[in-house]
C-alpha cells in the first residue's frame, strides 16, 4: 500500500521537475540588433588540446574547429545572455563593446581591444552608444559538435 502511493508521487515530481526545466530554458535572453557575418570556418585533421589561464581558472580544450566570425553590433544592440561551447578571441574593430558578466560588472572594450573568452561562464554585450556601430571579429576555438552561442537564463540585473 505505501509503494502504490509513492509511484503517483514519483511521477508528480518528475512532471514538475521536466516543466522547470522547460521554463528556465524558455526565459533565455535573445539578443537584438546584432548581425553575425561567417567569415570562415575549419576542421582540424586532429583535435588539439589547449590550455587557458583566463582569470576564471583555468580552461582546457580540445580543439577540433575554428570559426570566424565578424559581429556588427548596432547603436543599443544586445548580444543576450550566452555562453559559447569553447574558448574565443574577440577583437573589437571598430566602436566600444561593453561586457557583462553575471555580477552585472560592465567592462568598456574600445576599438583595437581585444579580449579572451573561455566559454564556460554565463556574459552578456552590448553596444551602449546611441550613435555609432560595433564591429568585432571573434575567432572560435571549438570541440567536436561545438557551438558558437548557447542561450541561457539571464543574469539578475537590470539588461536584456
Amino acid at each position: 500500500m505505501y509503494k502504490s502511493k509513492l509511484i503517483p508521487i514519483a511521477l508528480v515530481l518528475v512532471i514538475l521537475s521536466s516543466l522547470a526545466l522547460w521554463v528556465n530554458t524558455s526565459e533565455a535572453t535573445p539578443g537584438s540588433g546584432v548581425t553575425a557575418q561567417p567569415i570562415a570556418s575549419g576542421n582540424l585533421g586532429d583535435a588539439v588540446r589547449a590550455k587557458f589561464k583566463p582569470e576564471t581558472g583555468v580552461v582546457r580544450a580540445d580543439v577540433s574547429n575554428v570559426t570566424l566570425v565578424k559581429y556588427t553590433v548596432a547603436p543599443g544592440g544586445v548580444f543576450g545572455w550566452h555562453q559559447h561551447g569553447g574558448p574565443l578571441w574577440a577583437v573589437v574593430a571598430a566602436g566600444t563593446l561593453t561586457f557583462y558578466d553575471t555580477t552585472c560588472t560592465g567592462v568598456a572594450y574600445s576599438q583595437g581591444s581585444t579580449f579572451m573568452d573561455p566559454g564556460n561562464h554565463t556574459h552578456n554585450a552590448r553596444n551602449e552608444s546611441t550613435t555609432e556601430e560595433v564591429v568585432v571579429y571573434v575567432t572560435f576555438m571549438l570541440p567536436k559538435d561545438g557551438v558558437t552561442r548557447i542561450d541561457v537564463n539571464p543574469a539578475p540585473c537590470n539588461l536584456p
